[in-house]
């Protein structure tokens, strides 16, 4: 059975970050959702629960979003990074060159509830399309080794 995901939302006004944690939480896919307010606490959630996905605000406090996201990706000592997706109502041309240079998604404010769905189903299902590869794969391998055993018998 599928391993299900964790999640780290964060933004500064508390009734976005509330909303999308009560989406994201409907989702069968997901384990945890965990919330913060700031860009200090968001480090501090992805470092304890290690999510598969985070949902950033671009201005909060603290740290923006992007600020996070640069301190994730750089540090060494996260084994598995996790997919980031900057929400924002922020337009400048520069947020989005800068998500294209740090390989992350951008959304903008309001995000709905079937985009949010799609990060975290396209997410399970891209390791379901890989865990099915590599079972093909053995199977391959398998069968391969019984024709082998059979020409040498």
């Amino acid at each position: 059975m599928k391993e299900k995901i964790k999640v780290v939302v964060a933004d500064d006004v508390q009734v976005i970050a509330e909303n999308m944690k009560l989406i994201i939480d409907k989702n069968p896919n997901v384990e945890k959702t965990l919330v913060a307010f700031n860009g200090e606490e968001e480090i501090k959630k992805i470092l304890e629960a290690e999510p598969d996905i985070v949902f950033t605000d671009f201005q909060m406090p603290n740290k923006n979003g992007i600020d996070v996201i640069d301190t994730i990706l750089n540090n060494k000592n996260i084994k598995k990074k996790p997919q980031f997706i900057l929400v924002t109502a922020d337009r400048d041309i520069s947020i989005v060159n800068k998500a294209r240079e740090m390989h992350f998604y951008i959304e903008y404010k309001p995000i709905s509830e079937n985009r949010i769905n799609e990060y975290i189903n396209n997410l399970t299902n891209e390791d379901e399309i890989i865990e099915f590869e590599e079972n093909k794969t053995n199977q391959t391998k398998s069968f391969l080794q019984q024709i082998f055993e059979r020409i040498r018998n």
